[in-house]
């Protein structure tokens, strides 16, 4: 059945989200076309976790609410949560605190350069 799931998003500067996402949380690029769309598009990867970042215009009429391109949270999971808040506090960027959840998990949270909610979690350790 399904094997797996590479989320799109819709960046309104593909180049500067493939800055941050290699520079700021660690990606790597796997493939990319600048030359598409109005800023390109790309594939980028972390160990099993991969995303693709793509222009605005990459797909035909994509629309926008508020003002913003439809959003949604991307929920990461680490097995070295504070070594990663750290990593990504020491690029500069803004993160919330880890919260330990309710439901066994620890988290922090960021936004990226174009919205998109990016929860980092780890499962608390009885």
């Amino acid at each position: 059945m399904l094997t797996g799931l590479t989320p799109m998003l819709i960046c309104a500067d593909v180049q500067a989200s493939i800055k941050f996402y290699t520079d700021v949380i660690g990606f790597t690029v796997d493939g990319r076309m600048d030359d598409v769309g109005k800023t390109g598009w790309a594939s980028l990867g972390i160990g099993d976790v991969h995303i693709m970042l793509a222009s605005p215009t990459y797909f035909p009429d994509m629309p926008k609410v508020n003002d913003r391109y439809y959003q949604a949270q991307y929920y990461f999971y680490t097995d070295k949560l504070d070594e990663l808040r750290r990593h990504i506090a020491g690029k500069g960027a803004e993160t919330t605190e880890i919260i330990e959840q309710f439901y066994g998990m620890r988290e922090f949270e960021m936004v990226d350069p174009d919205g998109h909610i990016l929860i980092f979690g780890q499962s608390i350790e009885k």
